[in-house]
């Protein structure tokens, strides 16, 4: 690529591809993004999987058994809005990248306070953990560039990772080890990140933005309600296993296959998109997000429990699944716009995870 000399000057950015390269495939390469996203949804399950019970067993007083995984949650809540600047300004290589860095190094800070039993060590240890998920949310906004489908694909990459979740579970000989192998798998997908484009700017969204339209409302608001159940069932969920006498190997595999169910529905809908209508997809969602968390909520039994948190995956990738689509269907919402809807659904996930 030649580039005149007058042109350039220090700090400024340029796209480093070649003029005959089309710009869609510059900028889509969505089977990264899908492995990157996939590496980030793993990292989560075997946070998942350890956190709340070591929460319990480590927190000072019962009122902060939940602020480890609010934390968490608030991290993810407060990345939305650098994730889509860094991705315009900077490019996504250096944004995801950094996303990663910070799960590499929240997952090692983790599983160190794990072992030095220091509960606030844990606490920063999630939060870092948590701002690495945010980036990594991003991954399906990215992705749905010209089309939501690709959006789709990208969750269906988390649906695969999440069948992981039980051998890795195994593998790991102890909650610190299990910490550790998250932080080595955001490393993994910094080693993708660094393998995406250098683009500051998509296609087609400086002619035609979408405002604030009564679909991006109606998504954010179910997707927000959607997010405040599933945080609380995934706090509550392993806990009430943990009370029922399930053992760790159990409580991994129950987790990974709730985290099977939140992605399986996007892996269905990226190849019949027709079978999930946006809004009777919402409703339908809801409901069965909210039957799975009165089995949760009612701990009768392992196996009620182990359903409950199954019903609550499916009824919230449902709901993402309607939500993207609205999103992603009609015009183009701006960077903002996806910021904005990604922090009310990681608020009221925090929301969810400190109300009970």
């Amino acid at each position: 690529m030649s580039q005149d000399d007058a042109d350039m000057r220090l700090g400024a950015l340029y796209c480093a591809c070649p003029a005959s390269v089309q710009r869609a495939n510059v900028t889509d390469n969505r089977l990264t993004l899908a492995g990157a996203f996939g590496l980030a949804v793993l990292a989560q399950a075997l946070v998942l999987t350890v956190l709340p019970e070591q929460s319990r067993l480590m927190a000072p007083t019962v009122e902060r058994i939940g602020w480890p995984f609010a934390l968490l949650l608030i991290g993810a809540a407060l990345a939305s809005f650098p994730a889509a600047m860094l991705v315009d300004s900077f490019g996504r290589r250096a944004a995801f990248g950094l996303g990663a860095s910070l799960g590499a190094a929240g997952g090692a800070l983790a599983a160190f306070a794990i072992a030095k039993s220091n509960f606030f060590g844990l606490c920063l240890g999630a939060f870092w953990l948590g701002l690495a998920q945010g980036f990594a949310l991003f991954y399906r906004h990215i992705a749905a560039q010209g089309s939501a489908r690709g959006s789709l694909m990208v969750l269906a990459g988390g649906a695969g990772a999440a069948l992981l979740s039980p051998l890795a579970v195994s593998l790991a000989a102890s909650p610190a080890a299990t910490l550790l192998t998250a932080s080595g798998l955001h490393i993994a997908a910094l080693g993708l990140a660094v393998r995406m484009p250098h683009a500051v700017s998509s296609p087609g969204r400086s002619s035609r933005q979408a405002s604030l339209s009564r679909g991006f409302v109606v998504a954010t608001i179910a997707g927000a309600v959607a997010w405040f159940i599933m945080s609380a069932g995934m706090l509550h969920g392993p806990l009430t296993l943990a009370v029922c006498a399930a053992g760790p190997a159990f409580i991994g595999g129950a987790m990974g296959w709730h985290l099977f169910s939140m992605y399986g529905p996007a892996a269905v809908a990226s190849y019949l998109p027709g079978m999930f209508p946006p809004l009777p997809t919402l409703g339908a969602g809801v409901a069965v997000m909210l039957a799975g968390a009165g089995a949760v909520h009612a701990g009768f039994s392992i196996a009620s429990v182990t359903l409950g948190l199954l019903a609550i995956g499916v009824g919230w990738g449902a709901v993402n699944v309607a939500a993207l689509r609205l999103l992603h269907e009609g015009a183009p919402p701006s960077r903002t716009a996806l910021a904005l809807h990604d922090l009310c659904l990681l608020g009221a996930a925090a929301a969810g995870a400190l109300a009970f």
